[in-house]
């Protein structure tokens, strides 16, 4: 079971995905902000992390840049999840995440994203 962590401000879209992470046997802790996925970074250690692009107090790119600057984080695989169209997946590869996902997202998506980055059910 892998510990993944999603940072989105939409709490129906949090909700959906922690549903569907559950169903695939996976756990799920969420933030609604950048600030809130900090503050549970200083006492969990996520196997991935699913980063929506507009966040209230951070751009999720950012926020990716962020991570791979930390230490604790560098190596964890980021999914970037967005409804932007068309994708912004040049600029997300630049932030260097690992995978993007264009919202609505569904089941069989996310399981193939997250089994590309390594995280299996």
């Amino acid at each position: 079971m892998a510990k993944i962590l999603i940072v989105d401000d939409e709490h129906m879209t949090t909700e959906m995905l922690a549903t569907f992470l559950r169903i695939m046997g996976h756990e799920a802790v969420d933030a609604f902000s950048s600030k809130q996925a900090w503050d549970k970074l200083s006492y969990v250690t996520p196997d991935a992390v699913l980063l929506d692009i507009m966040l209230p107090d951070v751009n999720g790119l950012d926020m990716c840049r962020q991570l791979r600057r930390n230490t604790a984080t560098t190596d964890v695989p980021i999914i970037i999840i967005s409804a932007y169209s068309p994708p912004l997946t040049r600029e997300a590869d630049e932030a260097g995440a690992n995978a993007y996902l264009v919202k609505p997202i569904s089941l069989q998506s996310l399981k193939n994203t997250l089994a590309s980055v390594g995280i299996v059910a």
